[in-house]
């Protein structure tokens, strides 16, 4: 006999002699397979399967919530190991179990997957002694603290891990009443109304130990009756809850806050704000300063999201470093934050913070390498001149904001009752702009381009719009309408679309001339711009040097390399690529040097004073010769007499659009005129 089967066989004929069997029990299986070891072998036939759930139906309600407890322990990971005394059956009173084992196998989510153990039938006529010293052993060796109290929670008894948390000896605890160190709801109860519940209760409370901060702990209450008295008394188990308060309060806290800048979020601020109006007394006032970055959305496309969240959270320290201790700072959502500030009786308080915050939120900032400047639109209200309730409030700001962008942005808007009338009828509007671009209803006409001979070389691709409601909304209206409220890219597109089907009716003629189209700074950066060009071309079955891109200086103002790098795409593509409104507003030369154009379209306010102007015609040559030595076209844009055309031929400039040559026309019509000059 080998030394393994020697071992076994040892390992059997101790089991039967001690009158022990062995249980097993293994996910997911619902019961525990129970044997009796019989000589040297485990008969199949003395095995048997008891099932959990007929087990725990058939045990005093006391004994099963000791059970369930443990179970609940076990499975949340916190336990491993099984001694456990139990009354299997209320028709057998005097029958126990002393189950011995621990789970052997846990899953990657610690989990149990395998336990096993022995266990023995103690007859309670014989064993007391012995279930009495497992009982009591039990108690003693708990890592829980645990004491005994009678029926008006005196201590009477304790066990060592009750002491250590108390820090007190067994001799000053004893026969103390447990409200002593316990603060807890529960103990105003009688200990027998709570015991007696079917269901295992857990209360909270706090555990108070001199010197010391107190301790949250959970309480568990069971009874017992003493055999030789009869008597009831009560144990009370304590659960060191510390842990699980410190992650309530974390979860808590991450509720109320934005995690990214860790400032209150939307929720925190309605609460908040409604709480400091409801305290507001009379010649006191509350300002809010809704405030909105200009131009973060282009960053954030531009360089990814993560230098987007360097932005904003540097956005966030210069505002703390503006605003005074008391004022509240919170972030309504991506790039929009809040401001409340107690401006008591001083009227013009929230406009002179306002003004620090745009010339502090303005400074120039370095981000994954680029030098980027980001201005705001901010909009103010007051309480209680301009609402009651933080709803209205927050309304109101939000509409003075959307007038500071209508503005020009980089601006400060108080919101005054005219503006909500406005605003309605800018959503009006913006409903019905969503629905024409959807349903294609806008028109398109084109205005041409000459060259020095007055013959048509091109034409420009000009959006209408005619409502019932407000008649023909101009194109400075409804353009920037759609650009602020995510439609840029969805108008841009209906454009390209007619700019293809105009240049294939233009090349059906046998005059295969550009047509240009407008393309927002918001729309050179979607990432589908070059595959939406593509496929109109092929629809249309027109090359890609028949649509000309007309960008505007303002793609370019997030001091970003990504949208050259896109047009140097488009242009590699072989679409042409204009540079409009060139001169006006904030045009640099280093526009032409970083990026080639092919084309450079002179803004029309260097046609006002023209003739009178020798500064202007200076100017202008020397922008003419610039585009002329670095290979680009110019086109005099606004040109409406015969002398400011001849003098811009002087100068050099090649191609011409304005009312004077040509005023802007239904595609029709401008086939009708290429047809009568062959």
């Amino acid at each position: 006999m080998t030394g393994n089967e020697t071992h076994r066989r040892w390992l059997l004929e101790a089991m039967t002699a001690a009158r022990t069997s062995y249980w097993r029990w293994s996910s997911p299986d619902r019961g525990f397979l129970c044997g009796t070891a019989v000589g040297d072998t485990v008969e199949a036939h003395e095995q048997m399967r008891i099932d959990w759930w007929s087990l725990l139906k058939t045990m005093p309600s006391t004994e099963r919530r000791r059970v369930v407890t443990l179970w609940r322990r076990i499975n949340g990971g916190e336990q491993d190991e099984i001694d456990l005394l139990i009354r299997p059956d209320t028709r057998q009173p005097k029958t126990w179990w002393h189950v011995r084992g621990a789970v052997v196998a846990r899953n990657e989510e610690a989990a149990p997957l395998i336990a096993t153990g022995t266990w023995e039938i103690i007859d309670d006529t014989h064993d007391h002694r012995a279930r009495s010293s497992v009982r009591a052993h039990a108690f003693a060796a708990s890592r829980d603290p645990m004491l005994v109290v009678d029926e008006r929670w005196r201590i009477l008894e304790t066990n060592d891990a009750f002491i250590e948390l108390g820090g007190r000896p067994t001799g000053e605890i004893q026969g103390q009443a447990l409200q002593r160190y316990i603060e807890a709801e529960v103990l105003r109860a009688d200990p027998a109304a709570i015991a007696g519940s079917d269901r295992a209760q857990h209360h909270e409370g706090l555990f108070h130990v001199d010197g010391e901060p107190p301790v949250p702990v959970e309480l568990t209450l069971s009874h017992f009756t003493l055999d030789d008295t009869g008597q009831t008394h009560y144990i009370a188990a304590l659960r060191d809850i510390s842990a699980r308060k410190r992650s309530e309060r974390e979860l808590e806290h991450l509720a109320r806050i934005d995690t990214l800048t860790q400032l209150p979020n939307r929720a925190t601020l309605q609460q908040t704000l409604n709480r400091r109006l409801l305290q507001l007394t009379p010649g006191h006032s509350l300002a809010l300063l809704f405030v909105d970055l200009d131009g973060f959305k282009h960053i954030n496309d531009s360089l990814g999201h993560q230098s987007g969240d360097t932005l904003l959270k540097i956005m966030v320290k210069r505002l703390r470093a503006t605003l005074r201790s008391k004022d509240l700072v919170a972030r309504w959502g991506g790039d929009e934050f809040v401001v409340v500030i107690d401006v008591g009786s001083d009227g013009q308080l929230a406009d002179k913070i306002a003004r620090r915050l745009l010339e502090a939120l303005a400074h120039p900032m370095v981000i994954s390498g680029h030098q980027i400047s980001v201005t705001a639109s901010i909009g103010i209200v007051h309480a209680p001149d301009n609402g009651r309730d933080g709803e209205t409030l927050l309304k109101h700001a939000d509409v003075a904001m959307y007038a500071a962008k209508d503005r020009g942005k980089n601006a400060i808007v108080a919101y005054h009752h005219e503006l909500k009338h406005h605003n309605l009828e800018q959503i009006s509007m913006l409903s019905r702009l969503r629905e024409a671009i959807a349903k294609e209803a806008l028109d398109f006409v084109v205005q041409p381009k000459f060259d020095s001979g007055n013959c048509v070389i091109g034409a420009e691709l000009l959006a209408r719009w005619t409502t019932d409601e407000y008649g023909q909304v101009p194109p400075s209206v409804f353009v920037p309408l759609a650009e602020h409220n995510g439609m840029a890219s969805s108008l841009g597109n209906l454009a390209i679309e007619r700019a293809a089907q105009y240049a294939a009716l233009l090349a059906a003629t046998g005059r295969p001339l550009p047509v240009a189209v407008n393309i927002s700074a918001l729309h050179v950066m979607d990432d589908d711009l070059a595959a939406t060009l593509r496929r109109a071309c092929q629809r249309h079955r027109i090359t890609t040097d028949q649509i000309e891109l007309e960008v505007t200086e303002s793609v370019f103002l997030e001091n970003t390399r990504a949208p050259e790098a896109r047009i140097e795409h488009l242009r590699r593509q072989g679409f042409r690529v204009a540079m409009d409104d060139f001169g006006a507003g904030y045009s640099s030369l280093g526009y032409l040097r970083r990026l080639p154009f092919d084309t450079i379209k002179i803004d029309r306010s260097f046609m006002h004073d023209l003739e009178t102007d020798q500064r202007s015609r200076h100017l202008l040559a020397g922008i003419v010769g610039l585009c002329n030595l670095l290979g680009m076209e110019t086109v005099a844009e606004g040109v409406e007499t015969e002398q400011q055309w001849q003098l811009l031929q002087t100068l050099g400039v090649k191609q011409y659009q304005g009312y004077f040559l040509g005023r802007p026309m239904e595609m029709d019509q401008l086939i009708a005129r290429l047809a009568e000059r062959p």
